[in-house]
């Protein structure tokens, strides 16, 4: 059903669901070869990826359709260092891919933000992951500058809402 609407949630991602966090995770090898080297993540990486969340104060949620976990989402409602809302993953199974789903979740997500007195919000793209940068570039966020990562170089993109 492209282009109709989808009723999204988001739902808490929880320990005990990790195992579900896993199945989206590494249902996008291109991704996770792009970012950590290798297709699929390790329960000792997923479990990082978790808890790291968890410690930088991020929201972490299951995207969900239709009573389906179809993705997941995870954000900074402030980002310490520039004090602005942050994007960190949007990455929906691969299987619901090109569905609508991304599209979506990112209007919630915007939504909320824009509930929440949010004027901009602000992302990175891992340089070369030339898909994800026609994603968000089409949805109308800009690049503002690149950095300089421990494992890669990022391309900072801004949109207001």
């Amino acid at each position: 059903m492209r282009g109709a609407v989808k009723l999204i949630e988001f739902q808490p991602v929880t320990g005990d669901k990790i195992s579900l966090l896993k199945e989206i995770v590494n249902s996008n090898h291109a991704y996770n070869t792009l970012s950590e080297g290798h297709s699929e993540l390790t329960d000792r990486e997923i479990l990082h990826m978790y808890e790291s969340s968890n410690g930088h104060n991020a929201v972490m949620n299951f995207v969900v359709a239709g009573g389906r976990a179809v993705g997941v989402i995870d954000y900074l409602m402030e980002n310490p260092y520039d004090n602005m809302p942050w994007l960190g993953l949007l990455m929906i199974h691969s299987h619901y891919h090109g569905q609508g789903y991304a599209v979506e979740a990112l209007r919630k997500y915007e939504s909320l933000m824009r509930d929440l007195g949010k004027g901009t919000v602000r992302l990175g793209v891992i340089k070369g992951n030339d898909h994800a940068l026609r994603f968000w570039t089409n949805r109308g966020f800009a690049f503002y500058e690149e950095k300089q990562g421990d494992k890669w170089t990022v391309l900072c993109l801004e949109k207001v809402l």
